[in-house]
C-alpha cells in the first residue's frame, strides 16, 4: 500500500514538473539574421536609476527591434551595452526589464550604417516576483512533497 502511494505521489510530481516545463518552453524564439542581404547595426546602452536615484548600467535588459513582420532581440551586457545587426528598414526599438518602465524609440537602418540609441529607464515601482506565476504552485507542491518524505523517513527511523 505504501509503495502504491509513493508511486502516485511521484507520478503527480513528475506530471506537474512536465506541465511547468511545457509552459516555460512555449516562449517564442528570437529570429537570427545572418546579414546575407545587407543591413546595419543598432547599438547603444541601457541605463536606469537604482533605488538611490543613481544612474547605472542595466544588465540583461531585453532590446526588441520590430520591423513590421520581423522582430529581432538582443540583451544588454553587464555594462548596459547592446548591439544587433538587422536588415535595412525602419524599426521600433523597445527596451524592457522587470522593475522598470518599458521605453521605445524609432530608427531607420540603411545598408552599412550604425544607429545608436541609448535608453534611460525609470523604475516602475512594481515588485518583481521571484518566480513566474505558473511556477509558484509547482514549487509549493514540491516543497510539501519533500517535507512529507523527510517526515515519513524520520518516523520510520524512530520505530
Amino acid at each position: 500500500m505504501k509503495l502504491v502511494r509513493s508511486v502516485i505521489v511521484a507520478a503527480i510530481v513528475i506530471a506537474l514538473m512536465l506541465l511547468g516545463a511545457k509552459l516555460v518552453a512555449a516562449q517564442s524564439q528570437p529570429q537570427q539574421y545572418g546579414g546575407g542581404g545587407g543591413g546595419g547595426m543598432i547599438r547603444g546602452t541601457v541605463l536606469g536609476f537604482n533605488m538611490f536615484d543613481q544612474l547605472e548600467p542595466i544588465a540583461w535588459a531585453t532590446v526588441y527591434a520590430n520591423g513590421g513582420h520581423r522582430t529581432f532581440i538582443a540583451y544588454s551586457s553587464s555594462g548596459g551595452f547592446y548591439e544587433m545587426f538587422v536588415p535595412a528598414g525602419r524599426y521600433n526599438v523597445t527596451v524592457t526589464q522587470p522593475g522598470y518602465l518599458s521605453y521605445s524609440n524609432s530608427v531607420a537602418v540603411s545598408d552599412g550604417s550604425t544607429s545608436s540609441i541609448n535608453f534611460v529607464l525609470e523604475q516602475s515601482h512594481v515588485p518583481v516576483p521571484e518566480f513566474q506565476p505558473n511556477m509558484t504552485f509547482i514549487v509549493m507542491v514540491l516543497t510539501l512533497a519533500g517535507a512529507l518524505f523527510v517526515r515519513r523517513r524520520s518516523m520510520k527511523r524512530s520505530r
